[in-house]
């Protein structure tokens, strides 16, 4: 369980870069750049691999404790 918990860890951590550096990009970029569409889809891509960690993470612990919803 610990190896999960540092794997989970690591990827927040990375998605977070993603995330943060999308934003950066993000302001400084004019409304009519044309690339504009594809940092913000990078963004989501990354907010949804979040979420998906997130629901990973849950079902890997109720599998632990035995859980089986």
């Amino acid at each position: 369980m610990n190896d999960d918990r540092i794997f989970l860890h690591d990827m927040k951590n990375m998605l977070g870069i993603i995330i943060g550096f999308s934003n950066l990009l993000l302001e400084g970029m004019p409304e009519e750049d044309p690339h504009r569409g594809d940092v913000d889809e990078i963004r989501l891509a990354a907010e949804g691999a979040i979420a998906l960690l997130a629901r990973w993470s849950q079902a890997n612990l109720d599998r632990v404790k035995g859980d089986t919803r």
